[in-house]
């Protein structure tokens, strides 16, 4: 599988990279959100979004879906990429943790 992994800091992309994958994933990029108070919070998601937009990831790994925004935004964030055939999942092991 094709994983985009998306963080809150290179230390946790590193251990969701350490504790998610399998030798037979291919991790194709990460990015880490921006800071809290950012211009463009988001900003962190374009080169993932770019990469589902090329086919290029078949998974966008998170440690929340939090890390996506507020519900709606969150929602929204997920339906954007499944409509490229990108599935979304969270690493929590509190609730829901796949899209």
């Amino acid at each position: 599988m094709r994983i985009w992994i998306y963080g809150d800091s290179p230390e946790r992309i590193r251990d969701m990279i350490e504790e998610n994958t399998s030798p037979d994933d291919t991790v194709t990029g990460t990015s880490v959100c921006a800071e809290i108070g950012s211009v463009f919070p988001q900003g962190g998601l374009i080169p993932a979004i770019s990469a589902a937009i090329r086919k290029d990831i078949d998974l966008l790994l998170v440690p929340t879906f939090g890390l996506l925004g507020n519900t709606t935004k969150a929602e929204q964030t997920i339906e954007l990429f499944r409509s490229y055939n990108v599935s979304v999942r969270s690493v929590s092991r509190n609730g829901i943790n796949s899209s």
